[in-house]
């Protein structure tokens, strides 16, 4: 029970007992009051009657007698007059019947004492009888029974007023505690807040600058951590020098992106200091390596390279590496010419001299990565011997695609409803199915569905993010209802959302208006690392007000976006995925375990889960669960499967590693 609750229980119940008791003492007082005027009119009207019946009583004139004691008992509310001659020589009485008009449990609880007096009649000294007055309650408990019901409609009155009145003035002396309250919540998610109102009351406001002391503290240590984890990130799988990708973090960007579920068509291209011992010999390894952070700085912040997909390292020497997804078009070799020409120009290559080349190659299909390398180390020797500093390779058997020509398959796609999801399914520890994450496929004339990773490139190149996103969202909801209308998979959906259709507006209205309740508590959305790292302020604003009505969020590509982990806490985490890069072989690398055992604590101490996507064989599965990870998705436990085909119930058997 809350404080504020229990402070109203005890406070109404303090202010109860003392209502009940002034409103039982009126009572009694008013009781008290009639049984006081009744046994005063009972005495006067006997002193009066004896006094007066005196003269008839010594002649004893009954007919007198009566006929005073008949006007004085009609005009008053007597219950019985009577006149007793001394030593029974007669008696003159005159009674009525006790109706009274109130409720019987009244006339029980209240039992009025009636009035009763009785005074002697005399002449001189002699005593000539014995005069009685009972009063009648009937009056009184009629005067008593209205009183009575005024100060019960009072009494309710009053604790009406005393009940809202203090409800109210609890809220607000507590506010600051519902306000330490939500911090305290916000905390244990690892969500960094401040109360910036100061409260009225001493105490309160030292709790209050302690607790905002705390959330300071643990946002530094939480962020300590996250930086500790990304700095072994850096150390294992990017350049110390240059702070792009290293050789063994370039092996596994290629691996990840010629799996065929993910590939997209691009260029692959390599550049090469070519006289870089001989640069180190006459000007030393310090301008040798002011030269190769230059060379980097320019690659990394070229604009058609600043995309989250596209990979740049750096392996030995003056070697760089590239990889972009592109769209081959007519143009694709003007922007590799574009990038050879500023790295050209760069200051200390002039300078110095440095001898650079650049080969490149179109990669239209998934490829082996070592093919891929053995063809550009072939251009760059043809481009050593014949002296010329940018050579394009091409293939023979593969169409150039414009962007127009993407353009027109994209928007004749959203025109038809020409997609196709499927769900592929995530494992807990205990080998049960609590996710179905949904995948989305381009539906070709006479060919097979084109995977998101072949033709979301172009998607998102040509700003049409928004309208798949919606189209996407739209199929789900058809199938959920099909779901609901005859259940065969009781877990939550995950949805992936581009980072440009969270940062619009538009779109996030309509999310709002057109995503159910029902829904949304069955639904996670996912975006990744790198999205969530450029995502606006109030993008950032929007997923907490989601999260406060269901809605929970999923990261995926963890350890992509270059940025430190404590970024993280920013946004109101559901679950994380770790990359697949990190996954591949992690029984046989220890650097990898160590690594993701770093993550997986940066998501506990969020109150996170977190999975790893990509497992391909049993024995990542047995090393991943060793480290603590909450569960597993990837080749090795489900493929997709088209969602017109109900979702499974129970874990498959481990596969091994499938071509």
């Amino acid at each position: 029970m809350s404080i504020r609750r229990q402070l109203a229980l005890y406070i109404g119940l303090l202010m109860a007992v003392i209502l009940i008791g002034n409103l039982w003492l009126n009572i009694q007082n008013l009781k008290h009051h009639f049984e006081q005027q009744l046994q005063a009119r009972a005495d006067e009207t006997a002193t009066t009657m004896a006094l007066t019946i005196s003269q008839s009583a010594q002649s004893k004139d009954d007919a007198t007698l009566r006929s005073m004691l008949d006007v004085m008992f009609d005009r008053g509310s007597f219950s019985v007059m009577r006149f007793d001659y001394v030593e029974n020589k007669g008696v003159i009485e005159r009674a009525a019947l006790d109706d009274v008009t109130v409720p019987v449990w009244f006339q029980r609880w209240m039992d009025l004492d009636a009035g009763f007096a009785q005074k002697e009649v005399l002449n001189g000294w002699q005593q000539l009888g014995q005069l009685t007055v009972v009063m009648h309650k009937g009056a009184s408990y009629e005067q008593l029974w209205q009183l009575v019901k005024a100060e019960c409609a009072w009494f309710l009155l009053m604790t009406f007023i005393v009940v809202y009145g203090m409800r109210l003035l609890l809220i607000w002396l507590l506010k600051p505690l519902k306000q330490i309250e939500h911090l305290a919540q916000k905390l244990s998610h690892n969500q960094f807040v401040h109360i910036h109102e100061k409260p009225t009351s001493k105490e309160v406001y030292s709790l209050v600058q302690a607790m905002n002391h705390l959330s300071d503290r643990l946002h530094a240590s939480f962020l300590a951590h996250g930086q500790t984890v990304r700095k072994l990130q850096h150390e294992t799988f990017n350049d110390g020098l240059t702070q792009v990708l290293n050789s063994k973090g370039w092996d596994q960007f290629l691996y990840d992106w010629m799996k065929h579920e993910r590939f997209a068509p691009g260029w692959m291209s390599l550049v090469q200091v070519d006289n870089l011992t001989e640069l180190n010999e006459q000007n030393g390894k310090a301008v040798v390596d002011e030269l190769l952070v230059q060379i980097a700085m320019q690659l990394k912040t070229e604009s058609s390279l600043n995309h989250e997909h596209v990979g740049i390292a750096r392996t030995s020497g003056g070697d760089f590496w590239l990889f972009s997804p592109d769209p081959l078009d007519s143009q694709y070799q003007v922007r590799i010419e574009a990038i050879h020409d500023s790295l050209k120009r760069l200051s200390l290559v002039q300078q110095y001299q440095a001898s650079l080349f650049m080969v490149a190659m179109p990669v239209h299909e998934a490829q082996d990565p070592a093919s891929l390398k053995h063809q550009l180390d072939l251009l760059l020797q043809r481009s050593k011997k014949e002296q010329t500093s940018l050579v394009i390779g091409e293939t023979e058997h593969h169409p150039l695609t414009n962007w127009v020509e993407w353009q027109q398959r994209l928007k004749s796609a959203l025109l038809d409803d020409r997609i196709q999801l499927f769900a592929q399914p995530l494992f807990d520890d205990h080998q049960n199915v609590i996710q179905q994450e949904v995948h989305c496929r381009l539906i070709e004339d006479d060919e097979e569905p084109l995977m998101a990773g072949y033709f979301w490139p172009m998607v998102d190149k040509l700003s049409l993010s928004q309208e798949f996103d919606r189209l996407v969202i739209r199929h789900w909801q058809r199938v959920f209802e099909q779901e609901m209308a005859a259940p065969s998979f009781s877990g939550d959906w995950v949805l992936n959302i581009s980072g440009k259709s969270l940062n619009d507006p538009s779109f996030r209205q309509w999310f709002a208006e057109h995503v159910s309740q029902a829904q949304m508590r069955r639904l996670i959305i996912e975006c990744s690392e790198y999205t969530l790292a450029h995502v606006t302020v109030k993008t950032q604003v929007w997923l907490h007000e989601m999260s406060d009505l269901g809605l929970r969020l999923s990261v995926d590509h963890v350890g992509t976006s270059g940025k430190s982990f404590g970024f993280l806490a920013r946004f109101p985490i559901y679950q994380g995925k770790i990359e697949r890069r990190y996954i591949r072989d992690i029984h046989q690398h220890k650097d990898n375990a160590f690594f993701v055992s770093g993550m997986i604590q940066v998501f506990q101490t969020q109150r996170a889960l977190c999975f790893a996507e990509g497992v391909e064989s049993q024995a990542e599965i047995d090393a991943l669960q060793k480290l603590g990870v909450d569960g597993v998705m990837g080749f090795a436990v489900g493929h997709p499967q088209p969602l017109d085909v109900p979702p499974p119930a129970v874990i498959v058997h481990p596969q091994e590693d499938e071509p």
